[in-house]
């Protein structure tokens, strides 16, 4: 069996394509930092298996990448275990605070207020991304966590060097650091960008870092660094409470499953929408015979898209909140039904779609993939949302937290930051994980 990683729904168009990675080494381990895949490779030189492995980049990349994730932000590990063939994806997605409600980033009259939901400490939604990583040791790793964290902590002391990419993210959410005086002291320079090839040092991170390696989840979810986040969320006009951090849970969920020409898909579930959307494209694309050329190929790509992204609108949310249908979305029925509505003369209007009823990550995630020497694999999409999610650190703490917030609908048929609608499905509510198109996935074909 030779088995290969994806991420996103570009593996729609490697799949098309009839293209995909290299097929794996026994130990391999790619990720968008070398610091982060050094950090890897050494946990499994240590040992480590792959979900050891999974800890230390996913930490390191919380260090080097903070404009990309972070412990102040979530994510999805999609995970394969050989010896029993045990699929599990790991839900570290965030969680709406105890306070929030529908309504919340709206003004008297119910128009959406600009930016409420993106910048500042009222956009951030709960961690995940800690628990996730004490869940993944705990219960998948063969380390103690505290060696799996090691390489990032020494990664925050010693810092990483300012890249061109690094600088124009810093730019474009320039305002949002400045507005905060923790984030602003670590990620800018005198409140302005800093210069390439300056060193960006985190002492606060590494000192939250070990107290998540030395007390597990308490280190980051109760006691002093809890009071902390609490405190300065709350001074900054937050509604995060003692109780938000505490109740915070992983959720372990059954992936989806599908087959393309071949390839067996293992992709995420609910609350990301990524794995619906995937299957859903996949199915349209071989309900019918293939494209005669390469340009109507893009065109039945497109169009299957944008069907399978107006079901995400009105269909898909937290599965533990609403009732996601995602066995007839991803059906081979439906993907019928949607493939005869696609003409390859033209483009099918927008308008000609049924509209979407109103009952109700290249910059803003980090993708990896590890395998190790026993068949162990695991495929991770990371996120604090926007670039530098928030722009806000609560003071004392060396964590920029997330704007997932943004990620709800905040009123239904209005779209967010990136542009996507949803309705009540996706709707604020008090511990509610908001709609992702994260999809870590897993291929193979036999």
């Amino acid at each position: 069996m030779s088995c290969r990683m994806a991420v996103h729904i570009i593996v729609v168009a490697l799949l098309l394509a009839g293209i995909g990675p290299a097929q794996a080494a026994p130990v391999a381990i790619a990720s968008a930092d070398p610091q982060a895949t050094a950090a890897g490779i050494a946990v499994l030189e240590q040992g480590g298996n792959a979900f050891d492995a999974a800890v230390a980049v996913s930490a390191t990349l919380a260090v080097v990448e903070p404009f990309s994730s972070g412990l102040g932000g979530g994510g999805f590990w999609l995970l394969h275990r050989a010896r029993d063939v045990h699929d599990v994806m790991i839900d570290g997605r965030e969680t709406a605070p105890h306070a929030a409600h529908a309504r919340m980033y709206q003004d008297a009259r119910g128009e959406v207020v600009p930016g409420l939901s993106i910048d500042g400490a009222l956009a951030a939604a709960i961690p995940g991304a800690p628990a996730a990583l004490v869940h993944l040791a705990e219960r998948y790793g063969r380390l103690p966590l505290a060696a799996s964290l090691a390489p990032a902590i020494a990664a925050a002391r010693d810092g990483f060097v300012v890249t061109p990419h690094y600088r124009r993210l810093a730019r474009f959410r320039l305002a949002s650091l400045r507005a905060s005086p923790a984030a602003a002291a670590v990620f800018l320079d005198g409140g302005e960008v800093p210069a390439p090839g300056s060193r960006m040092r985190q002492p606060a991170l590494a000192e939250t870092l070990e107290r998540l390696a030395a007390h597990g989840r308490a280190g980051f979810y109760e006691g002093e660094l809890a009071a902390r986040l609490v405190e300065g969320v709350h001074a900054a006009g937050g509604i995060w409470t003692p109780a938000d951090l505490r109740d915070y849970r992983v959720i372990e969920r059954a992936p989806l499953r599908g087959e393309y020409r071949g390839a067996r898909i293992v992709t995420a579930p609910p609350p990301s929408a990524g794995g619906v959307a995937l299957l859903t494209m996949l199915n349209t694309l071989a309900a019918g015979e293939s494209p005669p050329s390469p340009l109507l190929g893009k065109h039945l790509l497109i169009e299957s898209m944008r069907r399978a992204y107006r079901d995400r609108a009105e269909f898909l949310g937290d599965p533990d909140f609403v009732p996601v249908p995602v066995a007839p979305l991803t059906s081979r029925a439906h993907a019928l039904q949607l493939r005869q509505s696609i003409r390859l003369d033209a483009a099918t209007p927008s308008a000609a779609l049924p509209p979407v009823a109103v009952n109700d990550s290249g910059w803003h995630t980090t993708h990896f993939s590890t395998q190790d020497q026993d068949g162990n694999r695991a495929a991770a999409t990371l996120s604090i949302n926007y670039p530098f999610g928030s722009g806000f650190m609560p003071p004392g703490t060396g964590v920029l937290l997330d704007d997932e917030m943004d990620d709800f609908s905040v009123k239904p048929g209005a779209p967010n930051v990136y542009g996507l609608i949803g309705n009540h499905a996706n709707a604020v509510a008090p511990g509610k994980r908001m709609l992702s198109s994260m999809t870590p996935t897993l291929t193979c074909r036999w």
